[in-house]
C-alpha cells in the first residue's frame, strides 16, 4: 500500500512519479484528449416538481473550461468533445439512454493508447432493487437516469432506460481497454438519510426517490415500493463490508490488472446514502444561475491551481465544503489519485492572465471561478516572469463572470492609474491580494406552527445581535431559506423524525448546517438554546455566546482559501490508531474517515527546508469547539512524530484536523494559535487589512468588520498555510 503524504492544496508531488518516462510536453502532443459531457434536467416521466436546472448550466461551464482555460499544452479540440443536453450551445443531442451509450461506444472505437477522456455526468441519480439477486452487497443498484427513462414495472426489467453501475463500468472497462486513462466526475446522488428541519429554497437535491419511479396500478405500486423499502431496511447503507464508505458505482477493480489497461479515476458528488445540491453560484452573486455545487467546486479549485493531482484536487474540495460549513454531503475519490489531473506538468501555480484590451476595455481570461470578484486588485506586469515588485500599475475588477472578467486600472500601492493604451503589450494581470470574507450568513427561523410566538422572539434577538458592538462574531441575516452557511429553526425536539422516547417537548432554538439537515443518528445532535418565554436575556447569552463559538470555528475553516505558503518541502501525515488494531492507517487525503472512541490520531512532520518552520494542529469538534494540541517549531530538517488525542463519546458527527504552517523568521517568537482554544456549543467593505498569514490568523479572535485581506508580495515576511481534514465521528458499534 503507499503511504500517503498530506499537503496543502496549493502545491504538492505525486507519490507516484515514475522515473526516466517520457515528458509530460511530449505526451501531451502526441495525445488525443476527449469528453463526454451528459446534462439531463427535464424528465417527461416524471413530475415537474423533479426536474432540475443546473446539470444544463454544469454542462456549459465544463465545455467552456475545456476549451478555453485547461493548462498548456493540454488541449480539448471541439470535434472531440461531445455534448448531450438540451437547450446548450454545441449539443449534438438530448441525454437519452441510447445516445449515451453510443457516445461510450464510439470512445471506445476512438480512443489510442495513452489518450485521454473526461466523463461527466450531471443529473438525478437513484436506486432500485438489483436486477440480479447477489449482485449488490447491500441489494441495491445505484443508477443514473437519463432523460428517456420509464416506469420501473418489475424487479427484472428495473427502471427502462436508466443506466446501471454495471453497464457503466463496463462502458468505461471498454475505453479503458484501448489503453486510455478516463476520469469520470458524477454530480448526482442517490438516496437521503437525512432530516430536513428547515426549507431552503435555493437548493434542489438531485436525487429521485423510488416511489416517483414505480409505475402500475396501486397494488403494484405499493408491492414495489414495500420491496424496495424492505431491502434497504436490511442494507448497510453506504457502507462496505469493512465499514467503510463505498461509492455509487463499482468502476475500480479489487484485484490486479493488466498493465496495458488504462487507468481510472472516478470522482463521487455524495455517497450512497446522501443527496448533493444544486444552487445558485458562486454565493452571494446577483442572479447567479444554479450549478451543482460538486462540479461547480471542482471547477473552481481547478481554476485556481490546475497543477494538482487527482488527490489533491479530492482534498481542496473537501476543504472548500469545510469552509462553507457544510457537513454534508461526502464526496468520495477513488482509483489513480496521485496521477496529475490531466496529466499536467508539476508546477507552482501562479495566479495571472494575459491582459487583452480591445475596443476601449480591458479584460483576462479568470473570473468568479478563479475568486476574483468586483473590488479584487491585480498587479501589472510587463510579463509573466516579472515578480511582483516589477508591477508598473494595478487593476481592479468591475464585474466578472465565471471565467471572464472586466478590468480597469486604478491607483493602488502609490501607483498612478495608467491609461489604457500605456499598458505594456503581452502584460499580465496577477492576483496582487487575497481577501477571506469572515461574516457569516445566518438564515432566520421560519414561523412553525403552534411556535409563532418563539420564532418572533428569535427575530428580535437576531435584529439586537446583527448590529450589536463588541460581539466577538460578525453575521448578517437572510430570510428562512435563503442562501446561509448557518441556519436556525424554532421547533420541539421530539417532533423531529427520529427522536428518542424520552426527547423534550419544550420550544428550542436549533442551530443547522448549511443543508438544514438535522441529524440525530449516530450520537450526533444539532446544538440548541432551549427557549424560555419569560427570560428574554437569558436567550441573548446563550445565543451570543453560540454565535461567537461558531463564528471562530467557521473562520478558522475559511482561512484555508488564503493559504501562500507553498510547503513542498514540508510533509505533514496524520495516521489513525484503530482501538482494537496494532499499527497505524494514514488518513487519505482524498477521503472522510469514520472514527470511534478509543481511536487515536497521530501526526508525522518533517521539515525538509532550510526554514523554520511553525506547526500548529487545533482539533475543530462538531460542537464548534476548537482544542488547540501542539505547537512545534521545526528546525530545518527537524522531524515531529506524535500521538495527538483520542477520540471520546463526547460528541459526534463531522469533525476536523486543522494544521497551521507558518514560516518563522529568525529570533522570532514560536507562532501559538492556543488563543483560539474555546469550548463547544452547549447541545467590511474590502479595505486595507493585515500584511500577514499570522494576522489573519489573530483576526479570527478578534471578529474583523468583514473580512481580512493579505497583500501578496514576492519576499514581504511570513506565508502560512491551513490544511483541512475532515472525519466523521460515530459511535463504538
Amino acid at each position: 500500500m503507499i503511504k500517503l503524504t498530506r499537503r496543502t492544496l496549493l502545491v504538492g508531488t505525486s507519490a507516484l512519479m515514475a522515473a526516466g518516462t517520457i515528458s509530460f510536453r511530449a505526451l501531451a502532443a502526441s495525445r488525443t484528449y476527449h469528453a463526454l459531457l451528459v446534462a439531463c434536467t427535464e424528465y417527461p416521466a416524471l413530475p415537474q416538481r423533479n426536474w432540475l436546472i443546473g446539470p444544463k448550466n454544469d454542462a456549459g461551464l465544463v465545455h467552456e473550461y475545456l476549451l478555453k482555460n485547461v493548462p498548456d499544452p493540454v488541449r480539448f479540440k471541439p470535434e472531440n468533445v461531445t455534448l448531450l443536453a438540451k437547450d446548450v450551445p454545441g449539443a449534438s443531442g438530448l441525454p437519452t439512454h441510447a445516445a449515451i451509450k453510443a457516445a461510450l461506444a464510439d470512445l471506445a472505437a476512438r480512443v489510442q493508447r495513452d489518450d485521454f477522456v473526461y466523463l461527466h455526468l450531471s443529473g438525478h441519480g437513484a436506486q432500485q432493487p438489483e436486477m440480479v439477486k447477489g449482485d449488490e452487497t447491500d441489494g441495491l443498484d445505484e443508477i443514473f437516469l437519463p432523460v428517456d427513462i420509464e416506469k420501473w414495472i418489475n424487479r427484472d426489467a428495473g427502471v427502462p432506460n436508466a443506466l446501471v453501475d454495471n453497464e457503466i463500468g463496463d462502458a468505461l472497462d471498454a475505453i479503458r481497454d484501448k489503453g486510455a486513462f478516463v476520469w469520470a466526475v458524477f454530480d448526482c446522488c442517490h438516496s437521503g438519510t437525512a432530516t430536513r428541519a428547515v426549507e431552503v429554497d435555493d437548493e434542489l437535491e438531485r436525487k429521485v426517490e423510488f416511489a416517483d419511479l414505480v409505475g402500475g396500478d396501486e397494488a403494484a405500486r405499493a408491492a414495489a415500493i414495500k420491496t424496495y423499502e424492505d431491502t434497504v431496511a436490511g442494507a448497510s447503507r453506504g457502507l462496505d463490508e469493512s465499514g467503510a464508505r463505498k461509492p455509487a458505482f463499482n468502476l475500480t477493480p479489487t484485484g490486479g490488472e493488466p498493465i496495458t489497461k488504462g487507468k481510472l479515476v472516478a470522482f463521487y458528488a455524495a455517497q450512497t446514502v446522501e443527496t448533493t445540491p444544486e444552487m445558485p453560484l458562486p454565493k452571494g452573486t446577483t442572479d447567479a444561475p444554479r450549478f451543482g455545487l460538486f462540479t461547480f467546486t471542482i471547477l473552481s479549485k481547478l481554476a485556481e491551481n490546475p497543477n494538482v493531482t487527482y488527490r489533491q484536487l479530492g482534498q481542496a474540495v473537501l476543504q472548500q465544503y469545510s469552509a462553507d460549513s457544510r457537513t454534508r454531503p461526502t464526496p468520495l475519490f477513488e482509483g489513480e489519485l496521485d496521477a496529475r489531473v490531466f496529466g499536467t506538468d508539476k508546477t507552482d501555480a501562479v495566479m495571472q492572465w494575459p491582459i487583452v484590451v480591445k475596443d476601449g476595455e480591458a479584460t483576462i481570461g479568470a473570473g468568479l471561478l478563479h475568486r476574483l470578484t468586483p473590488g479584487s486588485k491585480l498587479a501589472i506586469l510587463p510579463s509573466a516572469l516579472s515578480s511582483l515588485s516589477d508591477a508598473v500599475g494595478y487593476l481592479e475588477v468591475e464585474s466578472a463572470k465565471n471565467l471572464e472578467s472586466h478590468v480597469k486600472p486604478v491607483e493602488f500601492e502609490k501607483k498612478p492609474a495608467l491609461k489604457l493604451v500605456d499598458i505594456p503589450a503581452n502584460a499580465y494581470a496577477r492576483v496582487a491580494e487575497i481577501a477571506v470574507d469572515y461574516k457569516l450568513a445566518v438564515a432566520r427561523p421560519a414561523a412553525s406552527k403552534g411556535l409563532e410566538k418563539e420564532a418572533e422572539l428569535v427575530n428580535s434577538v437576531l435584529d439586537e445581535l446583527a448590529t450589536a458592538k463588541a460581539t466577538g462574531f460578525n453575521i448578517e441575516l437572510v430570510d428562512p431559506g435563503k442562501g446561509a452557511e448557518l441556519r436556525f429553526a424554532v421547533m420541539r425536539e421530539n417532533a423531529i423524525e427520529g427522536a428518542a422516547k424520552d426527547a423534550t417537548d419544550k420550544p428550542a432554538l436549533w442551530f443547522l448546517p448549511a443543508s438544514g439537515d438535522v441529524t440525530l443518528k449516530d450520537g450526533s445532535k444539532p446544538p440548541l438554546i432551549i427557549i424560555h418565554m419569560d427570560d428574554r436575556q437569558k436567550l441573548v447569552d446563550a445565543a451570543t455566546r453560540n454565535l461567537r463559538t461558531i463564528f471562530r470555528a467557521t473562520g478558522l475553516s475559511r482561512l484555508a482559501v488564503a493559504s501562500d505558503y507553498k510547503p513542498e518541502d514540508v510533509d505533514v501525515q496524520f495516521q489513525v490508531k484503530r482501538r482494537d488494531a496494532d499499527g497505524l492507517e494514514p488518513l487519505q487525503a482524498s477521503v472522510v474517515p469514520r472514527v470511534s472512541p478509543g481511536d487515536e490520531v497521530h501526526v508525522l512532520a518533517k521539515n525538509s527546508s532550510d526554514q523554520l518552520v511553525d506547526i500548529n494542529v487545533l482539533y475543530v469538534g462538531s460542537d464548534y469547539s476548537i482544542t488547540h494540541i501542539v505547537a512545534e517549531r521545526l528546525a530545518p530538517q527537524a522531524t515531529l512524530e506524535e500521538g495527538l488525542l483520542a477520540f471520546t463519546d463526547t460528541s459526534f458527527g463531522m469533525e476536523r484536523m486543522i494544521a497551521v504552517l507558518t514560516e518563522a523568521p529568525p529570533e522570532s517568537e514560536k507562532e501559538d494559535l492556543s488563543f483560539l482554544a474555546q469550548d463547544g456549543v452547549a447541545s467590511m467593505t474590502r479595505g486595507l487589512g493585515p500584511a500577514s498569514f499570522s494576522d489573519m490568523l489573530a483576526d479570527i479572535g478578534a471578529a474583523p468588520p468583514a473580512r481580512s485581506v493579505m497583500r501578496l508580495a514576492d519576499k514581504s515576511g511570513p506565508k502560512g498555510a491551513v490544511m483541512i481534514f475532515p472525519m466523521e465521528t460515530v459511535p463504538r458499534a
